[in-house]
């Protein structure tokens, strides 16, 4: 019982950071941090994020500023 619990946790929990709201800076602006690795991440979406809640970075839809609008 004991390997499958820690295997579990090591699949859903290590494998990918999560990363906390901050603080909305600006409309679609988000400062999130993950106090994991001490990682800061300053992101653009569209999405309606909740300050204090956690999310994982391949779930939200980021806007990348740099692309071209062609």
């Amino acid at each position: 019982m004991k390997h499958f619990l820690l295997i579990l946790l090591i699949l859903t929990g290590c494998s990918t950071s999560k990363y906390q709201v901050v603080d909305k800076l600006e409309y679609n602006l988000y400062h999130l941090h993950n106090p994991k690795t001490n990682n800061v991440e300053i992101i653009s979406t569209n999405q309606k994020l909740i300050v204090g809640k956690w999310y994982k970075l391949k779930t939200i839809e980021i806007i990348n500023e740099n692309e071209d609008d062609d």
